[in-house]
């Protein structure tokens, strides 16, 4: 005897399922190509949603534009294009920086470095450190 599974899916853009559809241990799957994820529900009396993956690439954070559940998800991954690819993870409030991001270019330094960022200068050549407090390069 064969059992058909079924599971919510969506191909709309920004389409995220609210969870208090999904059952325990039921999945939702956004195919839209520009923001794909597999998605369910915790255990909370009023649960909130997990993204499983994958991270969002893209100059703007995921879901800006919500067509259904308009939270982020907590331990969401974004790498932010707008300026040097910074890897990004919602805490629960915001997007946070992960520390240890370093870039590499010829042409200066990059706009919008984040408290700790490395950089590698190629015409120099030396390897510098961004510090947020004096908002200046240290060279290393």
């Amino acid at each position: 005897m064969t059992t058909q599974i079924l599971r919510l899916r969506s191909t709309l853009l920004y389409d995220r399922v609210f969870p208090n559809r999904l059952g325990q241990g039921e999945f939702a799957v956004n195919l839209n190509p520009n923001e794909p994820g597999i998605y369910f529900a915790d255990s909370n009396a009023s649960p909130g949603l997990i993204k499983v993956g994958p991270t969002h690439v893209g100059s703007e954070p995921p879901n800006v534009l919500p067509s259904g559940y308009p939270n982020l998800c907590k331990g969401e991954s974004w790498l932010d294009k707008s300026s040097t690819n910074i890897f990004k993870v919602f805490d629960g409030t915001s997007f946070q920086p992960v520390n240890a991001v370093a870039s590499t270019s010829t042409t200066g330094f990059p706009s919008n470095p984040v408290d700790g960022q490395l950089h590698y200068d190629k015409s120099v050549p030396g390897l510098h450190i961004y510090n947020g407090t004096t908002g200046s390069w240290v060279l290393i």
